[in-house]
């Protein structure tokens, strides 16, 4: 059996061109809503000014910045991922979460495998970044390059602001908010549905993982950072197609951004001189390129295992 042409929830669709217009314009309305209620909640809960909301996310940061971004950027995930995703899926596309999330064949050693590719992937993609970070334009874009590096910086401020655990129950707070939230819910917008609805349009599943993840590269807002996203998306992509359960990237998804949280957690108490900027690109060369080695090989037996289920 060919993975990549059977059960696809979305293959119901008469015209899933329809469906993804729809898809993309709920989902800007509904995060612009969700980011006025997790700004409005960040305000109360911080106590700040709302005309002074601004100015606390620019430096020098102070305790109620972190607070702030913590309580904002947790509920406006939620609610314009997760809850945004498990409407449309059930009273948009009117189908049941059972067609995405198949508990009862959730594997465990399939699970393992999962965490040990992306961890290789990880590796490798590691000399991506450290690529993408040296980008160097042309002249004629020197002011393209001058407002992607200065919005760069900001952003990684503000990375840098929220990695920075004073306890171990932040540290908690944070792989909530930074690694289980965007797992579950960018997966679901991300794979569950914008995916599957192009596979379904196109009827070519490689252009629709394609497609997906260098949408899900350029919504994070960061150019520096765009090719090592796109490579994570396509990533994630594949292993929905061929295992049809949206639990198998939402693992992956969040391997790669938990291990962050807590490196960032455990680096600076465990390691002198530890450099949260150097940490994706301090991996060599040959070790990058073994490690894509091993990310194919444990790929191949992660298939092998999902045709073999499918058979079953």
């Amino acid at each position: 059996m060919n993975s990549l042409k059977h059960n696809n929830p979305q293959i119901i669709y008469k015209n899933p061109w329809t469906s993804i217009f729809y898809l993309v314009l709920l989902f800007l309305a509904w995060n612009l809503i969700s980011q006025l209620i997790g700004s409005g909640l960040a305000v109360l809960v911080s106590g700040v000014n709302i005309f002074e909301s601004q100015e606390i996310l620019q430096p020098p940061f102070g305790p109620e910045s972190k607070l702030f971004m913590y309580v904002a950027q947790g509920v406006s995930h939620f609610l314009g991922f997760t809850l945004f995703g498990l409407f449309f899926i059930k009273k948009m596309d009117k189908q049941e979460f059972k067609d995405y999330f198949h508990s009862k064949k959730l594997s465990l050693n399939s699970a393992l495998i999962i965490v040990l590719m992306t961890f290789s992937f990880m590796m490798f993609n590691s000399i991506i970044i450290e690529w993408n970070m040296n980008i160097e334009f042309p002249e004629f874009m020197k002011a393209f390059e001058e407002w992607a590096r200065a919005t760069e910086d900001q952003l990684m401020e503000l990375t840098e602001l929220l990695s920075n655990y004073d306890s171990f129950g932040e540290m908690l707070i944070a792989l909530l908010i930074i690694g289980v939230l965007p797992a579950i819910g960018e997966e679901l917008v991300f794979r569950g549905l914008l995916q599957n609805k192009l596979e379904s349009a196109t009827k070519n599943a490689h252009l629709a993982i394609w497609i997906s993840a260098i949408i899900f590269g350029a919504f994070h807002m960061q150019f520096y950072g765009v090719v090592p996203r796109i490579m994570l998306g396509a990533l994630f992509g594949y292993i929905y197609v061929f295992s049809r359960n949206i639990w198998y990237p939402i693992i992956a998804h969040f391997v790669n951004n938990g291990l962050a949280v807590i490196l960032m957690y455990v680096g600076p108490r465990f390691i002198d001189d530890f450099d949260a900027q150097e940490v994706d690109s301090s991996v060599p060369v040959y070790i990058s390129l073994s490690a894509l080695f091993a990310c194919l090989i444990f790929f191949r037996y992660f298939k092998q295992q999902m045709n073999k289920a499918a058979q079953e």
